[in-house]
């Protein structure tokens, strides 16, 4: 391989190239897939079980006004009402304009109209009215209107952005002071618009950031520009790579870049790190350099694509494809980054000199390293610290948000958290009762449900006598059609167990809707990414254990450098109320497959030593000064440069900063002090 790579490094280069523009000009038009539908049914559900409301469909418009409601406001509403049933892009739509109360509760309920808008007179007693008893349509203090919106299901996605840019577009008659809309459609335009928009920013302010760093570092311009290519050509191709398998990419697939972009400079800083001059011809400098980089580095990216092949075991297409797409993007980082190698040797571009002041704090850190070694106290801190972290791992709950994906900062999060404060939330789900007589207490049970924090739209028994668009429902069933706050998934369980064993024992409860099913699949999904990450780090060690003759310390070594470093995250996480979700349970498997690149530099730079006849510790001090010093600066320019992350309107991408920013310095702490305690332990 390296020397079909040496041969026809050019060649290779120029179809790389060729490649990037390709992939340019395809991702231009690239599709991002954000179909929560499509989630829950890769589980065999369906996500609608009731004819009533398409809870998948529905969008959310909130109004708030400079002043209460009054009649003339209530009549240029009802305009507003009329207007947004008319589009051809809507299916239905319930207001204050057709809010109903029960007035009956028998055998044959009966409803009347809530609010009458016949004349002021009529229209302020009605208002007056929701001091008894509240609408779901109005807010107590008269001065926010909630509008629920069904759109068609045959809408495609232009037809979607039309219909929500017509709710978005601002005043729409003079008491309106500012409107809110949210819901899956207008979520699903919101980060796809987004995901391109931070692509491209992200990338420019993290090429940046790298590129002044790197010129501090090497000194060497030209060998900076090949770098910074190699990342952003990686970047394209493997989101090209996507395009041209799937026709798109998976929201998943934005913290990619970050990913490829780690994996990009920790190859090309190890393969420049402490380099001699070329003594003979370049052809055998570069091939000595392979023997004792380059097979680590493949090594490496091998057991990173293996971390991220785990997620072929989900059942997640989404998950599936980010897993196989990023195995994919690090394996050709990796063989693009030795190309681009051999051609700065070849051009004489790979002499890398960092600045003195750097060299300085480099030498000084390392030696700090090498004397923290012999410190015993610093050895107990380390265990408490650990300990800790065992704890935090095994006491840390499993909680899923609908704005999990979402920073609080962001200004779709402050639309979707108008609905939670004001009108009881966005989050769908069905409470279904059913009994042989068909015996319901309609007035009883509602109350129940009420009293547990949900909020009740209609009914599926009610409604189908008074209106024909309703459900038409068994009669041995009801069916509440509910909404909650985005509470998280552990206290909406808590609600629903509330509800459950307050209805009568000769009833059978079950729930359903897109919110319920969300919470499950969440859940069951977030466990699965745990049990992949744990399969990840066996294979690792499995592999460690096969490459060195069968040998159960190395098998020890390629584990515990590579779980603590997550086990101590996870320990400083939990002082700050953190919980695993969908959104960052798969990040600590990236988190894992990225810095077991460190310890397996370290555990492979050790083994070369010993062949060439060194010394045990004259081994462990080489790969602590030597080796240690190009993972010292990969951590700290991994480190830079993804500080523009933690700005992301994405939870899922600030977090992979956070998270690996954290794990990769205490991997560096624990890798150059812990890992040579362990080599003079474990391997004699």
């Amino acid at each position: 391989m390296f020397n079909f790579i040496w041969r026809f490094k050019n060649h290779i280069f120029v179809l790389v190239l060729f490649l990037f523009v390709f992939f340019l000009f395809q991702l231009k038009n690239t599709q991002v897939f954000f179909d929560s539908e499509r989630i829950l049914n890769e589980f065999g559900i369906e996500v609608n079980d009731n004819k009533f409301i398409d809870d998948n469909n529905l969008i959310f418009l909130g109004i708030e006004l400079n002043k209460e409601i009054d009649f003339y406001t209530a009549q240029k509403f009802i305009q507003l009402h009329d207007s947004i049933k008319k589009s051809d892009y809507v299916s239905r739509v319930f207001s204050i304009q057709n809010d109903r109360v029960l007035i009956n509760g028998g055998i044959l309920p009966l409803v009347k109209k809530r609010f009458s808008f016949k004349n002021e007179k009529d229209f302020n007693a009605s208002l007056n009215s929701l001091s008894s008893e509240k609408s779901n349509f109005i807010s107590l203090d008269r001065k926010h209107l909630f509008v629920l919106i069904e759109a068609k299901k045959s809408l495609n996605k232009s037809e979607q952005a039309d219909l929500v840019k017509l709710l978005q577009k601002g005043i729409l008659f003079d008491a309106q002071k500012k409107t809110y809309v949210a819901g899956r459609i207008p979520s699903e335009l919101y980060f796809e618009h987004k995901v391109v928009f931070e692509f491209i920013l992200m990338t420019i302010l993290s090429a940046v950031l790298c590129f002044v760093f790197l010129i501090c570092l090497t000194k060497n311009v030209k060998l900076v520009a090949l770098t910074i290519t190699s990342v952003i050509v990686s970047i394209v191709v493997t989101l090209g790579i996507s395009d041209l398998l799937f026709g798109g990419i998976e929201l998943v697939m934005i913290i990619t870049p970050a990913i490829i972009f780690i994996v990009a400079i920790s190859d090309l800083m190890h393969l420049t790190n402490n380099q001699a001059k070329i003594d003979s011809d370049k052809k055998t400098y570069f091939f000595n350099r392979m023997n004792k980089i380059g097979k680590a580095i493949i090594l490496t990216s091998i057991t990173t694509a293996i971390s991220f092949l785990t997620f072929l075991f989900n059942d997640i297409e989404p998950i599936i494809r980010f897993g196989l797409v990023t195995s994919i993007g690090v394996l050709f980082t990796m063989f693009f980054a030795l190309v681009i190698y051999a051609i700065a040797i070849d051009k004489s571009y790979h002499k890398a000199n960092s600045i003195v002041q750097l060299s300085i704090l480099f030498k000084n850190t390392i030696n700090f390293f090498l004397h923290a070694q012999k410190n015993r106290n610093l050895t107990f801190f380390t265990f408490l610290i650990i300990v800790f972290g065992v704890y935090a791992t095994f006491n840390t709950k499993i909680n899923n948000f609908l704005t999990d994906e979402i920073n609080k900062s962001s200004d779709f999060y402050i639309q979707t958290n108008y609905f939670d404060e004001n009108f009881g939330g966005i989050k769908p789900l069905n409470i279904i009762i059913e009994n042989e007589k068909s015996d319901f207490n309609i007035p009883e049970y509602k109350k129940i449900i009420e009293k547990a924090g949900f909020v009740v739209d209609a009914n599926s028994k009610e409604n189908s006598f008074q209106n024909n668009i309703f459900s038409n429902e068994k009669e041995e069933k009801l069916v509440f059609y509910c909404r909650t706050k985005d509470e998280g998934s552990v206290v909406t369980s808590k609600k629903l167990t509330a509800v459950n064993s307050q209805i009568n024992d000769n009833n059978i409860i079950s729930f359903g809707g897109a919110g319920y099913l969300f919470d499950n699949v969440s859940y069951d999904l977030t466990k699965n990414l745990f049990v992949g990450l744990l399969f990840a780090i066996i294979s690792i060690g499995l592999i460690f254990f096969f490459l060195n003759n069968y040998s159960i310390p190395y098998f020890i070594i390629a584990i515990i450098p590579n779980i603590i470093p997550i086990v101590v995250c996870l320990g400083i996480l939990f002082c700050f109320d953190f919980y695993f979700s969908l959104s960052n349970a798969f990040i600590f498997t990236i988190v894992f497959g990225l810095i077991i690149d460190d310890s397996i530099h370290l555990i492979s730079a050790y083994t070369n030593s010993i062949k060439k006849g060194n010394s045990k510790e004259t081994a462990l001090k080489a790969i602590v000064t030597q080796t240690g010093s190009a993972i010292l600066k990969t951590t700290l320019l991994i480190i830079l440069c993804l500080t523009p992350l933690l700005f992301s309107e994405f939870k899922s991408v600030s977090q992979l900063a956070e998270i690996t920013m954290l794990s990769a310095s205490i991997a560096l702490f624990f890798d150059l002090i812990f890992i040579p305690k362990l080599i003079r332990s474990l391997i004699r």
